[in-house]
């Protein structure tokens, strides 16, 4: 399955409820990052486009189920490192922050989570919609190298 945006959430949910998602691959996800009954981390705060970020506590049955398929989650360029009173940039940073205690939590459980940052990848000029950008194939062929690694091509 693949999400964007707000839309990872969603991506999730539908991983928990449906065991026919065999991974998720999240582009720029900021919300709804669920955590388990009892790890739910502080808000992580931000002066971006909607405040604090807030993780979701759901029981960890559910939890469970994100632990037994492969998740990648990517974020582009222009992301700060530091608290920043650039909305944009300081919204993205703290997604990117709550989607790495995210995956941490996720393979502390026995999964495989992955976070990438394409700048850290050697992969460069992305915005909010890495598969419209110039450099798409780039970030196509990451993606198709992740999943060929889980056996989830279509040429495994």
């Amino acid at each position: 399955m693949v999400a964007h945006s707000q839309g990872g959430g969603l991506g999730w949910s539908t991983a928990i409820k449906n065991s026919g998602v065999k991974a998720v691959a999240a582009f720029e996800p900021y919300s709804s990052f669920m955590f388990p009954k009892g790890e739910l981390p502080q808000p992580i705060q931000s002066t971006g486009l909607f405040g604090e970020l807030k993780a979701v506590e759901i029981p960890f049955a559910d939890f469970e189920k994100l632990t037994k398929i492969p998740i990648v989650i990517y974020y582009g360029d222009n992301i700060a490192k530091q608290p920043t009173k650039v909305r944009n940039m300081d919204h993205w940073r703290s997604g990117l922050e709550m989607a790495r205690i995210w995956a941490a939590t996720i393979n502390k459980h026995g999964g495989d989570a992955t976070v990438v940052h394409l700048p850290e990848a050697g992969i460069h000029g992305n915005t909010h919609f890495p598969f419209s950008d110039l450099n798409n194939i780039e970030v196509a062929n990451h993606l198709s190298k992740w999943l060929k690694e889980k056996r989830l091509s279509s040429t495994d």
